[in-house]
């Protein structure tokens, strides 16, 4: 073969010489193209599972171990492949409608309402999960949406906006559980999430009207709730108050009688040991209270009294007058203890 020009390109001058060396050395060309797809084919095989995942061992496409633990391996194809899961990590699928991200769902009490829910999941059989059903994510949220289907139409929708989310989401959970174990999918459902439940755009407007009136009932209910409480409470004061009065007055009078009667026993011991005595002194004790309070009149002999009866004009003040005063001699020129002896006789 003629020589190549000085001024070729090194690549071209370097292809003719590989190509003149395996024209005169066929045998080991032969032998170390072999030795190169022998190479490729065994690094090829090579695979890697990661820490979070685990593998599935296939040999002519049939299962033969579904645990290969994470780290390095090798696999010569097509005899042997390995499908790789992530089996480690909590996964995550949203439930979505046909056309839109929302599931439009009619309660019990035939409301429409739109909810948005994701449901979180673990692989824990990767053989079932791979090749126990066709696609077992489709299958999960199949199960989710008839589970929700079926607890949201059995509920009134004040329930499925307000308290029945944590209902919804333990039953739907346990539903689709049971969908899993029984096609035996390999899945775990960890968790289900209602991220967003309510009406409609179109009916947004009234039902928030709806809202509205019964956060105002509910405000006037508390309202009234507390004037009662406070109305009560200011009726058992008045009522303890009056209570204490009425407790205060009847003990008032208790003690009043109990010492008119101990006065009326003292006179009637008096009256039975002197006969006569106790009533002479009561008599006194009288005159003493009403004489300082009366009015004498001196009239002239054959002088007519004058007697003013002033019914409606107050009486003018008469005049200061001397009041009469009994002696302390006694009435009737008597001494009290002439006046015990005499009523002694």
């Amino acid at each position: 073969m003629a020589s190549e020009p000085a001024n070729s390109p090194l690549s071209v001058r370097l292809i003719r010489g590989a190509a003149e060396f395996l024209g005169r050395h066929r045998g080991v060309a032969g032998i170390g193209l072999l030795g190169v797809v022998l190479a490729v084919w065994a690094m090829s095989g090579f695979y890697t599972v990661g820490v979070s995942e685990s593998g599935a061992l296939l040999r002519m496409g049939k299962l033969v171990d579904d645990a290969v633990e994470p780290g390095w391996g090798l696999a010569l194809g097509p005899i042997y492949r390995v499908e790789r899961a992530p089996t480690g990590e909590v996964q995550s699928l949203e439930i979505r409608g046909d056309q839109l991200p929302e599931l439009s769902l009619l309660t019990g009490d035939e409301n429409v309402i739109d909810v948005r829910l994701v449901a979180q999941y673990k692989i824990t059989g990767l053989g079932r999960y791979l090749f126990g059903v066709d696609d077992a994510s489709a299958l999960l949220a199949q199960a989710v949406r008839a589970g929700l289907v079926e607890r949201v139409a059995g509920m009134q929708i004040d329930d499925v906006l307000t308290a029945g989310k944590a209902e919804i989401e333990n039953e739907v959970r346990r539903h689709a559980q049971e969908a899993m174990d029984r096609y035996d999918a390999g899945i775990t459902v960890v968790s289900l999430n209602l991220q967003s439940v309510s009406p409609p755009v179109e009916a947004a407007t009234a039902f928030r009207s709806v809202s509205d009136a019964r956060a105002e009932a509910a405000r006037l209910i508390n309202d009234a709730e507390s004037e009662r409480g406070r109305t009560v409470s200011l009726a058992r004061g008045e009522a303890g108050r009056l209570l204490s009065e009425a407790n205060a007055a009847a003990k008032a009078r208790t003690e009043s009688a109990r010492g008119a009667a101990q006065r009326f026993r003292s006179v009637l011991a008096r009256n039975r040991a002197i006969p006569g005595q106790a009533r002479n002194d009561l008599f006194l004790d009288m005159v003493r209270t009403v004489l300082p309070r009366a009015r004498v009149v001196l009239l002239a002999p054959g002088q007519k009294p004058d007697i003013e009866v002033n019914l409606t004009q107050p009486r003018p003040a008469p005049a200061e007058e001397a009041p009469l005063r009994v002696p302390s001699s006694g009435l009737f020129g008597l001494t009290p203890r002439e006046d015990r002896n005499d009523g002694g006789r």
